[in-house]
């Protein structure tokens, strides 16, 4: 419980996500992985640490959780905090201080109304926020500094696409299960606009575009990579199909935290396997 309840596996999950593309778009990201570790922390904790009505009636555990470990939330979020701002002033990395800062003030806008209001409240916008800020955290922290890294353009677009659209369907599965919730506090999640059935079969499209882009991104990549995106073509369909299968009914806050939030490790597992 520590583990999620602190934001810890699902910080790790996003670092592995974005090592995973470094590979695959032939980027070192080494010095990028405690960013996204770090911001994860930091705004997944801030996240908790302010009390959510909506959050009462979807994770009811976690919450109850977050409640008893206020102490250890706030000394992860502390820590995370300085390590962003330190470490780039340490490296002299001023482009990455000033993206770090800036991405941290509208990734804490989500739950908290730094300007006046939150993202969260925003119709539509609760679901498409996160995986937005992720893929460009992952996505353009490298390429600001690295250009292309010697992928050529329709590789590094088709793949970056898959890469928001998967994570789209993270987001969206987990929107799905908290539809009562938001829709009880006025939080306009796309799926409190589509409804359930709609949500399902935007699903399954997105299953269908994912696939695709996956397919498309293996007859693209170089001969490095192509055993990679083969690996993906095959354990993404499986593994996201077999989560939608599994959501059909009510499961525990467990699935989510262990088994959709574990979809974020598959690339770096299809790195491993393929490289």
């Amino acid at each position: 419980m520590l583990l999620h309840t602190l934001s810890i596996y699902g910080a790790l999950g996003i670092t592995a996500f974005g090592w995973a593309i470094g590979q695959l778009f032939n980027w070192e990201v080494g010095q990028w992985m405690p960013y996204w570790f770090c911001a994860a922390l930091l705004v997944y904790n801030a996240d908790r640490l302010r009390r959510d009505p909506a959050d009462a009636l979807n994770i009811p555990v976690r919450e109850a959780a977050a409640a008893r470990l206020r102490v250890l939330s706030y000394i992860v979020l502390i820590t995370s905090g300085l390590v962003l701002l330190v470490l780039p002033i340490v490296r002299h990395d001023w482009l990455t201080l000033v993206l770090v800062l800036g991405g941290a003030l509208v990734s804490l806008n989500y739950s908290i109304p730094l300007f006046g209001f939150r993202f969260k409240d925003v119709p539509l916008l609760k679901t498409f926020f996160a995986p937005t800020i992720v893929t460009a955290s992952v996505l353009g922290l490298p390429f600001l500094h690295l250009g292309n890294g010697g992928t050529d353009l329709a590789t590094l677009a088709v793949g970056s696409l898959r890469s928001w659209t998967f994570l789209m369907f993270n987001m969206i599965l987990c929107d799905l299960r908290d539809r009562t919730g938001d829709e009880a506090c006025g939080i306009r999640s796309l799926p409190v606009v589509l409804g359930e059935r709609g949500t399902r079969w935007l699903l399954v499209a997105l299953l269908v575009i994912i696939e695709a882009l996956a397919l498309g991104a293996w007859g693209l990549a170089s001969d490095a990579h192509r055993a990679v995106w083969g690996v993906m073509c095959i354990i993404g369909p499986l593994y996201l199909g077999g989560m939608l299968f599994a959501a059909r009914h009510p499961r525990s806050e467990r699935f989510y935290e262990w088994i959709v939030e574990g979809m974020l490790f598959l690339p770096a597992i299809a790195v491993l396997i393929g490289g």
